[in-house]
C-alpha cells in the first residue's frame, strides 16, 4: 500500500494522540479557554504554511464566504462542542458519539444535495447507531479511572457530542464545493481555522473573559511545559493531521484515506488501555468495531 493511502491511518493516529492528550489539558484550563488558544496556535501555523502554497486570490475569492461559514459552523461551534463532551464524557465516549459525522454527511447530501439514500447506506447508518449505543451503555463496565466518568447530565453530554458531529458534517459539506472547484486543501484549511480563530478570539475578549470564575487562574500564569502541550496537541492534531489528510486526498485513492483516517474510535482504545493502564470493556470494543464498521461502509459504499 502506497505511503499517500496510509495518510488516512497517519491522520487518524494524531487525532487519537490528541484526543488523549486533551483531557488534562482542558481540565487545567477550561474547554473554552483549551479551545481558543489550540485553535489559534493551529491558525498561525496553517496560514504560515499556506503562504507557500497560495496561488490566485480569484477561486479563492469566490469561496471564502462557504469557507468562513464552515469554519465557524463545523470548528468554532464543533470543536467546541467535542471538547466539552470529552470533558464530560471523556475521550472514549465522546469519539465514539463523533464518530457520527458519518451518517450525519449522507443524511445532509439526501436533504440538500438530493442524493439518493441506498438500502447500503442505511444498514451502515444502523451499524453504526447500534455501534454507539452498545459501546455508551456497556463500554463503561468495570472501569474505574475519570476519563470513564461523567461530569454532569449524560444525555446532555451525549448531545452536545452529537452536535460536534453535525457540526463537523456540516462544515465538510460546505468546503466541498471550494475544494471542487480547485482550491488548494491547506489553503481552504487555513481559511477555516483562521476564521473559527477569529471567532473564537472576539468570543473569548467580549464574553468569556469577564465571566470567567474568580479562581480560574490567568492564561499569563499558566507554566511554560502547559503551552508546550497546548501547542503540541494544535500542531499533532489540527496542523500534521490535518494537512497529512488532505495531502492523502490529493495524492491516493479517496475511499481509503477516508475509512483509514475513521478508525479513531478503535485507535483510541489501545491508547487508553496504555494511559489509563486499565483494559477496556468488551463493550468498548464490540462498540467501537461496529461503528468503525458502519463508518467504512458508508464511506467504500
Amino acid at each position: 500500500m502506497p505511503f499517500a493511502e496510509l495518510s488516512g491511518l497517519v491522520a487518524a493516529l494524531c487525532w487519537t494522540i490528541s484526543s488523549l492528550m486533551a483531557p488534562r489539558l482542558i481540565e487545567s484550563m477550561g474547554t473554552f479557554r483549551f479551545n481558543t488558544c489550540r485553535i489559534t496556535l493551529a491558525a498561525i501555523l496553517l496560514c504560515s504554511i499556506s503562504l507557500w502554497r497560495f496561488v490566485s486570490w480569484d477561486t479563492l475569492g469566490d469561496y471564502l464566504p462557504l469557507l468562513i461559514l464552515s469554519g465557524v459552523i463545523g470548528i468554532f461551534i464543533g470543536d467546541n462542542c467535542l471538547f466539552s463532551a470529552v470533558n464530560r464524557i471523556g475521550p472514549r465516549r465522546a469519539g465514539i458519539l463523533f464518530a457520527m459525522n458519518a451518517p450525519f454527511s449522507i443524511l445532509l447530501a439526501w436533504l440538500f444535495l438530493d442524493e439518493t439514500l441506498s438500502i447500503v447506506e442505511l444498514l451502515c447508518c444502523g451499524v453504526v447507531l447500534i455501534g454507539v449505543m452498545i459501546a455508551i451503555l456497556f463500554g463503561k463496565r468495570g472501569q474505574t479511572h475519570a476519563w470513564e466518568s461523567t461530569k454532569g447530565s449524560l444525555g446532555l453530554a451525549v448531545s452536545i457530542a452529537l452536535i460536534a458531529a453535525l457540526c463537523q458534517a456540516s462544515g465538510a459539506l460546505l468546503a466541498k464545493p471550494a475544494l471542487l472547484a480547485g482550491v488548494d486543501p491547506v489553503v481552504a484549511s487555513a481559511a477555516r481555522v483562521g476564521a473559527s480563530a477569529l471567532c473564537l478570539l472576539i468570543t473569548y475578549r467580549l464574553y468569556f473573559s469577564k465571566r470567567m470564575p474568580q479562581g480560574n487562574t490567568p492564561l499569563q500564569q499558566f507554566p511554560l511545559n502547559l503551552w508546550l502541550r497546548l501547542a503540541v496537541v494544535a500542531t499533532i492534531g489540527m496542523v500534521i493531521g490535518m494537512s497529512v489528510l488532505v495531502w492523502g486526498v490529493a495524492n491516493a485513492d479517496v475511499g481509503l484515506v477516508t475509512t483509514l483516517s475513521a478508525t479513531v474510535p478503535v485507535l483510541i482504545l489501545p491508547g487508553l488501555w496504555l494511559t489509563t493502564k486499565q483494559r477496556p470493556a468488551p463493550g468498548a470494543w464490540l462498540g467501537a468495531l461496529l461503528v468503525v464498521s458502519g463508518a467504512m461502509g458508508i464511506i467504500l459504499h
